[in-house]
């Protein structure tokens, strides 16, 4: 397992690189808030006149591509000493595929909703591709500059900050969102724009990371095809195979987290102040719930932590299907966002500590994102079917939950891959 920087990394290389990866941690979630698939987006295309089956295609589609391109670059990145480079770059084109968004919601959002629509999914597809592409550097990056036992703690100590922030959030949403029209359009392109800065302005310190260089070797036969290599890595590696059977599961089960908005809107009388409290009681949870969930992480492995997603993941649908009021409400965002930080956390986590060396670290994370890539693509296309279907949303919350316990049991079955460290670890920042 690679839990360790190498041997010259100095601690102060160290601290710098924990807290460069700290700043994009804390700016990710609160950016993204207002871009969020769960609560944001849903009620966003509801104004435009979108079906329940179109707003299940915006996560279906930046699933599918957030998870499979990633191992187009994985050759190229194994042949390159540094990640840092190509990090940043396409982490860039990501965010500016989003800013689009800010003028055309004001000029085609009530004049031209259908033309928004594809403005819309145009550019989450060209963001989702992005992230996509960049996944392997990302994680290779975060990989070789900062050790095991601190990846938990970094991602808790952001959340912690972000928790702080996320009172901001929560109130500028309230008042973009306000109003008779719910913020339609001008609140919501206020909001993309400040969302887009946000993203944009601390990304930057992953551009100067200490990344220190890795070996590389010219002989082509040194990299074999990325299909030998996933056939090598599934059969030797009994556990890794589990975690995604498991996580194929808890992605299925995850089908219906656009509708819990819809559903708090539709059939249990919630208004634009309650979905503002909704995202901002989803952006505090999440973070402080990191803050818990890394220092947990790095004491016990990520395994428990994956457990306690799972059981998230029963009971928040469960919780919905017996709110009857706005305010019983706020426990199903209270899970939502607790599985959310628990999985983001460990889920990674996990997948680099299955690599045996630091260099394999991008080819398990493309493995891990190509295996999950259908049950992610399609579990939001069959919730908006099950909604459909049905006339409603209780159905796909039922089978939701039976799913997340299908992926709990199958978690039960992964091995811890910390326990196999025998080395001592290096103190923390």
């Amino acid at each position: 397992m690679s839990n360790v920087l190498p041997l010259g990394a100095s601690r102060a290389d160290r601290i710098y690189n924990f807290f460069s990866c700290v700043i994009d941690s804390i700016g990710w979630p609160l950016g993204m808030a207002f871009f969020s698939n769960t609560i944001i987006l849903p009620v966003f295309l509801a104004h435009l006149g979108a079906s329940d089956l179109l707003v299940g295609c915006v996560p279906a589609l930046m699933n599918l591509l957030i998870t499979l391109p990633g191992f187009l670059v994985v050759p190229y990145l194994s042949r390159r000493k540094r990640a840092r480079g190509f990090l940043i770059w396409i982490a860039l084109l990501e965010r500016f595929a989003l800013f689009p968004l800010v003028p055309l919601t004001l000029i085609l959002g009530v004049s031209h909703p259908k033309w928004m629509i594809a403005a819309l999914f145009g550019c989450l597809t060209v963001h989702a591709t992005m992230m996509g592409l960049n996944q392997p550097a990302y994680w290779m990056a975060v990989g070789k500059t900062i050790p095991s036992h601190w990846r938990g703690r970094l991602y808790g100590v952001a959340g912690g900050i972000g928790g702080v922030l996320s009172v901001g959030v929560e109130r500028l949403l309230s008042h973009l969102l306000s109003g008779p029209s719910g913020g339609f359009p001008e609140g919501y392109s206020q909001g993309f724009l400040i969302g887009f800065l946000i993203l944009t302005f601390t990304v930057l310190p992953l551009g100067f990371l200490r990344e220190p260089d890795s070996p590389v070797v010219v002989d082509k036969d040194a990299h074999p095809p990325f299909a030998r290599e996933l056939t090598r890595v599934l059969r030797g590696n009994r556990s890794f195979r589990n975690f995604l059977y498991a996580q194929t599961a808890f992605q299925l089960a995850a089908g219906v987290t656009p509708f819990y908005i819809l559903y708090a809107q539709r059939d249990i009388g919630a208004n634009t102040t309650a979905v503002a409290a909704f995202t901002g009681v989803m952006v505090c949870v999440t973070a402080f719930g990191g803050l818990g969930w890394g220092a947990w992480a790095d004491r016990a492995g990520n395994k428990i932590i994956l457990l306690a997603a799972s059981l998230c993941a029963v009971l928040a649908p469960l919780a919905a299907l017996g709110a009857h009021a706005p305010v019983t409400f706020y426990s199903v965002f209270i899970l939502l966002a607790l599985l959310a930080s628990a999985s983001n956390i460990a889920g990674a986590n996990i997948v680099m500590e299955f690599a045996s060396e630091a260099h394999e670290i991008a080819l398990y994370m493309s493995i891990a994102n190509i295996m999950t890539a259908l049950p992610r693509t399609v579990a939001t296309l069959l919730g908006g079917a099950v909604a459909s279907a049905t006339h409603g949303y209780r159905v796909g919350f039922a089978l939701s939950a039976i799913l997340a316990l299908i992926s709990l049991l199958l978690t039960l079955r992964v091995t811890e891959p910390r326990i196999k460290v025998e080395r001592p670890l290096p103190p923390g920042p």
